[in-house]
């Protein structure tokens, strides 16, 4: 697993203000993945829409998106169907994955 490229750090276009703007939020993005991934574990098997995390967070949904998107890449949370979320359309609903809680317990030894 490559930390340094997309999904594990911000995507970019290759075009230079794409590539820019990737390296400007790569030093919060991890703190913003691990605080979205808390959420996604705390919310249990209701689960919570990439919108629903950013209005607990208090960030804005442009923000917490691809943070979402990152942390579905890496498999870390799935989903597990839709709802309708503040604008009225429907959106999808994240769990924490099953391989991320065996990867945990495994890490732990149990």
């Amino acid at each position: 697993m490559d930390d340094k490229s997309y999904p594990y750090s911000p995507g970019s276009q290759k075009v230079d203000t794409s590539i820019e703007a990737a390296e400007l939020i790569k030093a919060g993005a991890d703190t913003i993945r691990k605080r979205v991934l808390d959420i996604i574990i705390n919310k249990g098997t209701f689960g919570a829409t990439a919108d629903e995390v950013a209005e607990l967070l208090g960030l804005s949904p442009f923000t917490v998106r691809p943070r979402v998107t990152e942390l579905y890449k890496q498999d870390k949370i799935s989903r597990k169907d839709k709802r309708k979320n503040s604008s009225g359309r429907l959106a999808y609903v994240y769990v924490v994955s099953k391989s991320y809680v065996n990867e945990e317990y495994t890490k732990k030894g149990v």
